[in-house]
């Protein structure tokens, strides 16, 4: 190695691969650290002048102040530690620094015993070696590490999950091991994971009347997947719905799982009753998923039309919307509708919808993203609510749902644009159409004249006509 330090030189090119390599930077900092320990020294450049294109092997020279929260745990039998700033990924030009990854990573601080044999120590160790630091008031020498799994051979999620058992327990020995076990398994995917979840993480819980499962909102929603930047797992689907069940027979917990169809997230304890519950998101029973028909679904409680008929029609649209909600109807509050119009001659109404259609399902906020507010639709009154499907059948309109006028207690049909007639589409005709009646100019031929262009430009509005108000000139 020795004869490797003379071929470097603080010029800017690597004699070996006449690079300004990471080896450079690595010498070009020699002078500003020290162990106080020339075998120390010697060990930890010598790793540094060998990383000509990656930082993979490096050690460093950690101050012992870059280390928080020093703690010594009974069961490892080590110290552990947040390191503040992490580990050395990649130069950075711009601040002429090193970029690293995984600030406030959680390492393991052991004791190296021969300083003067370091390379012995190190070899032995199974774990990923970061670097050497020093107890300043012990004087001893510590070797920074971060535990890898003796299964994958990589710091993976059950490294992240075990560090974290000492944190919580559910004060039951078959449901703490349930969860570790099902933690121990996720070495790269926590599908299967289950966790403990503390009672006070749930939100607007409620027990329907004559149900023994209750339904809650999860403030925290599920883990995804570790983050290194914030030392910590990420999560999704924060304040998703979620069904809870009592828990009945503990020692026999993991056949009461497996007997679970619903997609599970973990357990957690009514602290008042001191039930242990399993909480659960239904899954489909046709598609095995977690699709649109379940979202809509966990929605009935919180509406009715006050028809049992529409209700039931309402409801069968939305329980076969799979992936597709394009063909679901919902029921619509008749205050959600503006600029409320009755046209005589068409015996309907024109108005525009407040929120606009149901779109797709919106993971993060937990409800239904919604296409074209403020949309043009037409109400048109629903005259046989007992033989409903009929009327929708004949309509040849989009149909979106339904409605009430709160004051004649009429149920209303809510469509969409009509469809031209000649092309089957909403096209320009459409909206020219649909703006008759807001303009006039106060003679019959001509106003044909004008709606005749305006009809016939399906696609093309080049031959277009308009109206136009002498103060627009």
């Amino acid at each position: 190695m020795d004869s490797l330090i003379k071929k470097l030189t603080l010029n800017k090119k690597c004699r070996e691969c006449k690079f300004k390599c990471n080896a450079i930077h690595f010498q070009q900092n020699f002078k500003n650290w020290t162990s106080g320990n020339k075998y120390i020294d010697k060990f930890i450049q010598d790793t540094q002048l060998s990383v000509h294109h990656n930082t993979i092997e490096i050690l460093e020279w950690i101050p012992y102040d870059r280390l928080n929260n020093i703690k010594y745990s009974a069961e490892s039998r080590m110290y552990g530690a947040n390191w503040i700033d992490g580990s050395i990924n990649e130069w950075d030009e711009y601040s002429q620094n090193w970029k690293r990854l995984d600030q406030n990573m959680f390492v393991t601080l052991k004791r190296l015993y021969n300083p003067k044999n370091i390379k012995l120590e190190f070899m032995n160790e199974i774990n990923r070696p970061y670097g050497i630091t020093q107890d300043p008031q012990t004087k001893n020498y510590i070797m920074v590490l971060n535990n890898k799994c003796k299964k994958c051979n990589s710091i993976c999620n059950v490294i992240h999950f075990q560090r974290n058992f000492k944190n919580w327990t559910s004060d039951n020995d078959y449901i703490d091991k349930l969860i570790q076990d099902t933690q121990l398994s996720a070495h790269y995917d926590t599908k299967e994971v289950l966790e403990w979840i503390p009672y006070d993480r749930f939100d607007n819980i409620t027990y329907p009347k004559y149900s023994a499962e209750g339904k809650a909102n999860w403030i925290d929603g599920y883990i995804y997947e570790w983050d290194g930047c914030s030392q910590n797992w990420k999560r999704y689907n924060q304040n998703m719905f979620v069904t809870l069940k009592r828990l009945y027979d503990i020692e026999n917990i993991e056949l009461e799982f497996m007997n679970e169809i619903n997609r599970l997230y973990g357990i957690t304890q009514d602290l008042q009753k001191k039930n242990y519950i399993m909480v659960l998101n239904d899954k489909c029973k046709k598609c095995d998923y977690i699709c649109n028909a379940i979202h809509f679904q966990q929605s009935f409680g919180s509406w009715t039309s006050g028809n049992d008929n529409i209700d039931k029609l309402i409801q069968n649209t939305q329980l076969s919307a799979h992936g597709n909600d394009k063909v679901i109807l919902e029921w619509i509050p008749y205050d959600r509708f503006n600029n409320i119009k009755y046209s005589a001659k068409g015996k309907v109404c024109s108005a525009n919808w407040i929120d606009g259609y149901i779109y797709e399902w919106n993971e993060y906020s937990q409800n239904w993203k919604r296409y074209n507010q403020n949309m043009f639709i037409t109400l048109k009154r629903l005259y046989n609510p007992k033989n409903i499907r009929l009327e929708f059948i004949n309509e040849i309109n989009r149909s979106y749902g339904i409605t009430q006028n709160p004051q004649t207690k009429h149920y209303m049909m809510v469509f969409g644009n009509n469809k031209c007639k000649k092309c089957n589409n909403i096209c320009n005709a459409i909206h020219f159409q649909q703006n008759f009646e807001y303009w006039t100019s106060g003679n019959d031929d001509i106003n044909k004249f004008i709606q005749n262009t305006q009809l016939s430009a399906h696609d093309d509005m080049k031959e277009v006509l308009e109206w136009i108000p002498y103060d627009r000139l």
